[in-house]
């Protein structure tokens, strides 16, 4: 099955979790590019919010606007649901750009070489559910 990379940039994945705020939610980022970020967060955020993208890390400190371009419910440790969204940062940001190649050099970021793998399996899965066809379900009256 052939994935196409339709990302613009390199992504990062976050080494040890990064807090932020995203307007006044709290979250937590998970990876991070040049033109946008994950982050999984308690409250639910509006695709199309448009709010400033703050968090520091050790000496590096940033702030930026982004959008919300997606975002779905997740499961969280202890049953609990957490939602995890898509931003994209809305203008090339020289600060942002930098405070990501300091957190790289740092090693607070790793370059993620196995995304495209992972979204490949997800989609094997997926076609072979589909394959499967539809499983019948037992109601009232009928034998098992």
């Amino acid at each position: 099955m052939v994935i196409e990379e339709l990302r613009k940039a390199d992504r990062f994945v976050v080494v040890d979790p990064i807090t932020s705020t995203f307007g006044p939610a709290e979250a937590v980022l998970s990876n991070l590019s040049i033109s946008g970020v994950q982050m999984t967060h308690a409250q639910p955020i509006r695709i199309g919010t448009l709010a400033r993208l703050s968090f520091r890390r050790g000496d590096v400190s940033i702030a930026t606007q982004a959008r919300v371009i997606w975002s779905h419910v997740a499961p969280a440790a202890g049953g609990k649901l957490m939602y995890r969204s898509g931003l994209r940062i809305e203008a090339a940001d020289p600060q942002y750009a930098m405070a990501i190649n300091s957190l790289l050099r740092a090693g607070a970021l790793r370059q993620d070489l196995d995304s495209l793998d992972k979204k490949r399996e997800r989609e094997v899965l997926r076609e072979e559910k589909k394959r499967s066809g539809p499983k019948s379900i037992p109601t009232a009256g009928q034998p098992l």
